[in-house]
Parts: C-alpha cells; structure tokens; sequence
C-alpha cells in the first residue's frame, strides 16, 4: 500500500475544528487548566512544606549535616575522618551545660566549635567572632536573654558550668553572638580550644567503657556523603570500612534525610489526594471529548467517506486535546504555582510555628505537567476510539436515542416525561456528570465531618483538663539535665488561694520506690512478659539486662501518685466503682494496666485484691485495691519507667507516708470574667517571682487546636471548591452540547406546537434530574465513600470522631437545583436567538 504524507493535512483539519468551535474549547482549556492548578498547587504546597519541615528539622536536630558520631575520642575520629567517601568532616567538643538559675527554663550546653561544624550546627556568630581567647566566649542571643545582657560585644558574661558532674564558675567576654531559635532543643555556647583544654580536655577512653552518665571531654563528629540516598546504609558501610563497633559506639543519621522513617499518612494522603484530582479531571476531560465526538459525529462520518482512516482520527482528537495542553498546562503551572505560594504560610502557621521556606524545584512542574498531561491522555483514550470505529452511513444518519422496550400502555406526554425520556438518550453522559457534581458534594461532606469531629476534649485529655497547670520548669524542659517533681512551692500555693475567681485546685504528688511482687501479682506480669503481643518489647537487647533482673529477683521501680480530692475527679475507674469517701480512708489504692498499644490492656491487678507498697526499708502497708484506673496523661509525671506500673493514694495518705513534700504539679481553673487577670498573674508569677516554675494554659491548647482544624477546613475547602467548578463546568458543558447537537430537534418540535416554555420546562427538568441524582448519590453511595476518605484522612487521629452528618449535602442543595434551573434556560434562551426556519436549515 502506497503511504500517503498526509501530516499537514491532519494538522490542519485539528486546527480548523478547533477554530471552528471556540465556546466547546474555552470549557476543556479550562478543564485543563483548572486540573494542571490543581496539580501544581498540590505539589507546590507539598514540595514548599517539605522544605520547611526539613529546615525545620535541621533546626531541631541542631545541625544540617547529614550523619555523624557522637562521644568520640580523637583517636576514634583520627580512624575515620580520611575516609575517601566522606566530605565536610568537622567536629565540637562537649565541655558542660550551663546551669545558671536564670537558664533553668533554657537547656544551654557549651562546646569548643571548629568553624565548618559551628556553621553546621547554626552556631557561626552572625556579629563578631568564634572565640580565640580563653575567656571569650560566643552565644545565642536567647541566652543573653535569659542572663539580661545586652546584645553588645565585649559584655562579661558568668556562667555556672556542669562540667565532669561538678559546677565551676567562669566569667568571660562575649566576642560573638547569634540570633537564637527557639525550635532547637538546647541553646548553645561556643568557647576557645584553649579553654576545653583548661576545663574538660579531651577524654582517651572509649566512651562505651565509661559509665555513659558524663559527656565532657568528647567530640561531636559531622559530616556528608557524596548523596543523600540511602544514608542509613553508606553510614552502616562506613562503621565497617573503620573498623567500629556499630554497637559500642554511636553513630546517628540527621532526621531531616532519614527515609527510613516516612510518614505513611502523609504519603496517603497525597496519594488520595493526587486520586481525586486525576479523577475530577478525567470526568470533565472526557465528558468534554466525548461529547464533542458526538456533537460532531456526521463530521467524522464524512471523513470517513472520503478516506481517513481510524488511526488518522485518532490523531486529529489527540492532536486537539496536545493543543489546548499547550496553551493550558503552562498557565495552569504558573497560576498553581501562585496559589501554592499564597496557600503555603497559612498552612504552615496552622501545622507549625516554623519560618516558611518556598520550593522552586522543577520536579514540582515536571511532576504536575505529567499527572496533567497523564490525566488528559486517559481521558481521550474511549473518545478517540469513538471517532476511529464510527461507520460513515451510521454516523450521517445519527441522532442519540436510547433503546426501549415496547410499551403498550399510553403516557400524557409533558415537559416532565420528555426530560426521563431524554436522559436515557446517553445514559454514559448521566453517570459522567452525575458522579461530577457527586464528587463534589462527597469531598466538601467530608471535610465538613473531619472538622466537625476533632474532639476538643480528646485533645486536651493529653494536655490540659483544667484551666491552668503550674509545674517545675524542668518537667516541662524534657532536655534539662534534672527534674523537680516537687516544684510546686508552698509560697504559691498560699498566693493561688488568694487570687480573685480561682477554683477546684488539685494537687498532684508523685515519688518512685521499689515494688515486691507477690505470687500472685507475679503470675499476673508473667503472664504480661511472656504474651506473644509484647514479645518486641521485652526482648529488646537494651533493656534485657533489666527484664533479666525483674524476672529474677520479682521486683521492679514503680511510681507512687497522691491526689486531693479535685485532682482525683478526673480519675475515670476501668474496672471497679471509685467512691472518694472510701478512697480517702487511706485503706485503699488505684492500680493501674499495661498497655504497649494504647488499646488492649492488662490489668496488674483486680479490684479487691491486696497490694503491699514499700514507702522505704523499714516502712511498708497493705491496701486494697478499690478501682483499675490510669493516672490522666496531661496530670502525670509522663515519664516511662520499665514495667509501666504505678500506684494511686489520696493525697493525706501519701504524705503521711512518704513524709511531708511539694506537688509535682497544681491544677485549677478559674472564673470566665477572671481568666484573663488570673492568668496575667500567673505569667507574671512564673517569670519575676519564681523563674523555677512555669505554667501552662488551656488557652495555648485551644488555639492549637483551633488551628488543626483550620488546616483541614482550608486546604479540604479550596479542593472542594475547584472540584465543584470543575463539576459545574462539566454540567454547562453537558447542558450547551445537548442543546446544540438537539438544535433541529427542537426546532422541529416547536415548528409543530410545542411552545418555547415547554420545551425550556422540559430542559430544566433534565437539569433538575442531574441535581437530584447527585444528590442521591450523594446521601446514599456517597455516605459509605465518604466515611472511607475521613477514615484515611482523620480516622487514626485519637482526637477524631466521627459523627453522620449531611448537613453540608443539605446547605448546598438549593444553590445546585438554582444552577440546574438556571443553566438550561439561560443555554436555551441563546440557542432560540435564530428563527425556527433559520434552526432547521442548520447543518453539520
């Protein structure tokens, strides 16, 4: 067969039907375009929070170099620095923390810095110099901050340092400082070489072979690989090209290049996420070519006739969907990225309290024109095939129609009945945007629902059940060197009692001592250590020096709670009746569960059973135990101790016992009218009067809070939003399509009675119908698809509930049956702008 160049013939063909109908191409330009924002903006955003997660993690970790060792000697970082498949080695030495009183809300650590590692670690003076002298010194600005000194070069600066577990004071002049970060977990201060070597010289022995309780003296090795893929592993590899121990030493990889750890929710949710956007756009996409195939299907049917063939027809619809991808994925990537940047500091201020770093990575584009241009091909996939197998004497002679069974019953025939009779016509258009507006409808109900279900109480459960909570500033500080769980002082509690509106004070008190398990307690947590469920944990090779000596010796560390009576209200019992009368006789205990999970527990022991505490060697009582019931998160200790099993006593009990002592921590609340003066007093308190104590309000956790579900309310109401007009863009389509390929028909229809108000009720009804189905499908189908998106979405959140709503489907419903009215007539009202006979002699 003789092959015919036939290329710029089809070129031109494409371009003529585009030119030919420019209304049908504005509605896919903009299907396109509203798709590829829709990409961009996903991407953008995610790839902007990405960035500023990993600047944020940088600050957190403390460093932005990709691996290191900790608690080296010299001799262990001679043995590896010159390792050919390292780069930017650098290293600091550890000297002390610094434990003024005026930093004992600030973890402040001291370190001799080489150059390339301070500026690894954020700790490279931005105003003056490293120090060079002995007695200089540089800092972060929160440290001057917290000493109330000036921001000045030359200031002296005394510091009381924990260096090898004893304090030593030294005065110096700062020579450097830095704007602090608040995000880093402990504020540093750099020193001269020549002061390491005066106050903590460099340690010869191996870190593993000392007791593991003093870090002065050591080094702090950083460095980078030639890649950031796989760092856990090119780390593993050098641990044995030097010859290390991998489980002596301590080599650590930062957090921010770690994959070994990804968020498999966040990759879900992107997932759903990319889903739906590709679905949306392939509803409209499609339906777009479909119809337009149908709308010219006696066009095709006469090229047919005069020799194209399939393939050629293929390529003239592919070759028109290319065309508007050229002029639409580029202004969709500009304008996807201009709604990302604009998105990205308002979900991040919601998500974090990080600064916002803005990404231009060309994978962002590169990966939105893909899924757009991926999107756009699937959707032409049936239409193309359409135009390649139409028949040339069927596709002159086509009109839709839809096959029905012979019916011998006679029907009133009105608006009503012809607009059920039309949608069967092309019952592949009624899904397509049936499930269109569905989608819609189904995201924005299920926003609704995500946000309408965080549990403000859920929230607090592990925060704040009360107005206030005052505590040690060290509980607070997990990185302090030492807590105070008898912070709470007697001067406060004396003051708090006065203050205007305070109410329901509780204190909660709190000492460790030794437990001796009874036969039968013991079987009990044998049976806990030996279930298949929890064999992770107690075989963990760290900790099994320690389950070694519980098993043996059938003891173990356990913590003592006492509580008064308002801090015991927040008690919920998990088996038994807790009756505070009872409880405050001081003849009985709270036993707590076991839990690994959060979920299933093991109860140590039952009500009714007799538990022996040990207050000391010499002092010990027997108790009843009264309820099974687990100390409140946000009212304990939250720290974890090997066995996981405490005690609760009434608050008069536990001081008779252990001896008089300050709360570890005191609760209240306060009237609404003196919320704010109570905490304005309390503030005040935390910061002139007593430094050692800090506050936490419900407050700062309600606006936490309030700011999660924003998150979710402004990024899952912009997706609605689009996927509506992207639905509703579809429904014109729809709507402008059928009435121009029906043109003659209904010229035809009106040139034999049928009145133009009839035939616009007849239109109308068909929109309605849409209206209805998807409102249908939405409170039906859509309920069950809705619940399995908020599941993937909110359901693992332990704040999360979920509650039927449809409330959302309701509100909506009378602007979609507006539009479904409103579309067709003002579609119609165009279409009658030519005379009847002018409409009759209308051709393909």
């Amino acid at each position: 067969m003789r092959k015919v160049k036939n290329k710029k013939v089809i070129r031109k063909l494409s371009s003529r039907i585009l030119s030919a109908r420019r209304s049908k191409n504005l509605i896919g330009l903009a299907a396109i375009l509203l798709t590829t924002i829709l990409f961009t903006t996903v991407f953008s955003v995610c790839g902007n929070l990405l960035r500023s997660q990993t600047e944020s993690t940088f600050r957190q970790v403390g460093g932005n170099a990709q691996a290191g060792f900790k608690n080296f000697t010299m001799a262990e970082y001679d043995q590896m620095k010159d390792d050919p498949r390292i780069r930017d080695v650098s290293y600091n030495i550890f000297v002390g923390n610094a434990v003024n009183p005026e930093l004992n809300k600030i973890q402040t650590e001291v370190r001799y810095y080489e150059p390339l590692n301070a500026r690894q670690s954020f700790a490279y003076p931005t105003n003056g110099k490293l120090p060079e002298a002995r007695d200089e010194i540089a800092m972060s600005t929160l440290i001057l901050d917290a000493l109330g000194i000036p921001h000045e070069l030359g200031q002296k600066v005394t510091l009381d340092l924990n260096i090898h577990n004893e304090i030593r004071t030294d005065t110096f002049t700062l020579c450097g400082f830095w704007e602090g970060d608040p995000v880093m977990m402990a504020q540093e201060a750099a020193v001269s070489k020549a002061y390491v070597d005066l106050a903590a010289p460099l340690e010869t022995t191996p870190y593993y072979e000392t007791d593991g309780t003093d870090f002065s003296g050591y080094m702090n090795v950083s460095f980078d690989f030639p890649t950031s893929f796989d760092i856990e592993g090119q780390m593993e590899d050098l641990v044995q090209r030097c010859g290390f121990d991998g489980s002596l030493i301590s080599p650590s990889v930062n957090w921010a290049y770690s994959f070994s750890s990804i968020d498999w929710t966040t990759v879900s949710i992107l997932a759903i996420l990319i889903f739906l956007i590709m679905l949306s756009g392939y509803l409209i996409i499609y339906n777009i070519f479909y119809l337009n195939i149908f709308s010219d299907i006696r066009f095709y049917g006469l090229l047919k006739t005069v020799g194209t063939t399939g393939r050629q027809l293929k390529k003239i619809v592919r070759r028109q969907a290319w065309t508007l991808c050229l002029f639409g994925v580029p202004a969709g990537l500009a304008a996807g990225w201009v709604f990302g940047r604009l998105l990205t500091p308002v979900i991040t201020s919601m998500l974090t309290s990080t600064d916002v770093y803005y990404s231009v990575n060309p994978l962002i584009f590169l990966g939105s024109a893909l899924f757009t241009v991926l999107t756009v091909y699937i959707s032409c996939i049936k239409p193309c095939r359409i135009a390649a197998k139409v028949s040339p004497v069927e596709a002159v002679r086509f009109t839709e129609k839809s096959v029905r069974k012979k019916s011998r019953k006679t029907r009133k025939t009105t608006p009503l009945s012809m607009a059920r009779a039309n949608l069967g016509r092309n019952k592949r258009k009624l899904v397509l945007v049936v499930l269109s507006l569905s989608l819609s409808l189904i995201l924005l109900n299920s926003v609704y629902t995500i946000v309408t279900g965080f549990d403000m109480d859920k929230y607090l459960a592990d925060k704040l059940l009360t107005d206030f909570e005052v505590s040690s500033a060290s509980i607070y500080n997990f990185s302090s060197p030492e807590t105070d769980y008898a912070g709470v002082t007697a001067d406060f509690q004396k003051e708090l009692s006065s203050q205007k509106g305070v109410t329901d004070i509780g204190n909660i008190y709190l000492a460790g001592t030794v437990h001796n398990y009874s036969d039968a307690e013991w079987k009990t947590v044998e049976q806990i250590m030996d279930a298949p469920e929890n064999s992770e944990y107690f075989s963990d090779p760290i900790m099994e020096e320690a389950f070694d000596y519980v098993r043996t010796s059938h003891r173990t560390n356990v913590d003592v709670y006492g509580v008064n009576e308002n801090a015991a209200r927040y008690i919920t019992p998990e088996d038994g009746t807790f009756d505070w009368k009872k409880f405050k006789s001081g003849d009985y205990v709270l036993a707590n569960t076991f839990s690994l999970d959060g979920e299933t527990s093991t109860p140590f022991l039952e009500p009714g059973d007799e538990v022996t505490i040990e207050f000391s060697d010499t002092v010990s009582k027997k108790y009843t135990v009264l309820a099974v019931a687990q100390m409140p998160t946000a009212l304990s200790s939250q720290r974890y101790g090997l066995m996981e099993e405490e005690f609760i006593l009434p608050d008069t009990e536990f001081l008779a016992q252990f001896g008089a002592r300050q709360p570890m921590k005191t609760v209240f609340n306060a009237e609404d009218d003196c919320q704010a003066e109570v905490e304005a007093w309390l503030e005040d308190y935390c910061t002139k009067v007593n430094p050692d104590m800090d506050c936490r309000t419900k407050a700062d956790y309600q606006q936490e809070f309030n700011n999660l579900k924003q998150t979710y309310a402004v990024t899952g109401g912009i997706l609605s939003i689009i996927l509506a007009l992207i639905g509703l863009l579809n429904f014109i389509n729809v709507t402008a399509t059928s009435i121009l390929s029906r043109r003659q028909e209904l010229a035809m229809m009106e040139s034999v009675g049928m009145t133009g108000t009839q035939q616009r009720r007849m239109l109308q009804w068909e929109g309605l119908y849409y209206a209805l189905l998807s409102l249908l499908i939405s409170c039906t189908a859509g309920v069950g698809a809705g619940y399995a998106l908020v599941q993937a979405f909110a359901g693992q959140m332990d704040v999360f509930t979920w509650r039927f709503t449809l409330l959302p489907v309701a509100i909506c419903t009378p602007f979609l049956i507006a539009i479904s009215l409103a579309v067709p007539a003002i579609c119609y009202a165009n279409a009658r702008k030519q005379s009847v006979v002018e409409r009759l002699g209308v051709t393909e």
